[in-house]
């Protein structure tokens, strides 16, 4: 779904571009696109502070950011929906640097008769 990937990718570089650095400095971004094992794998770079291995899982629920941060907190949500919709992964690391955040997209590249994710009942899961 076309769409749904265009949320994907403006709101995972908006975060990037609202994040990706130290105060006072510019955003400094790496996107790299490759296609691997039967997936198409979008890694994104940043230079900001990083995300610590124990906040990862929560960047990715609803209005979930960083004391003062700008935003609503519901980008990274609405890339792990989209991600989840597309029957794909998505995971934080750090990028080879050492500084920074790593965000890694695994979307099939042909996955139409493949089973439908399972998704959270909540109704109002974004």
């Amino acid at each position: 779904w076309e769409a749904g990937l265009t949320i994907l990718l403006a709101n995972l570089l908006g975060n990037a571009v609202a994040h990706g650095h130290l105060p006072g400095e510019p955003a400094r971004i790496a996107v790299r696109a490759r296609a691997e094992a039967g997936y198409a794998v979008l890694t994104v770079d940043d230079a900001g502070p990083g995300i610590a291995p124990g906040e990862r899982e929560a960047v990715f629920r609803r209005f979930h950011h960083r004391p003062g941060s700008p935003g609503s907190g519901l980008g990274l949500t609405l890339v792990a929906q989209q991600v989840a919709l597309h029957r794909g992964s998505v995971v934080i690391g750090t990028p080879p640097g050492g500084t920074g955040a790593r965000f890694e997209v695994r979307l099939p590249l042909s996955a139409a008769d493949a089973p439908a994710p399972r998704l959270p009942r909540r109704r109002d899961w974004i």
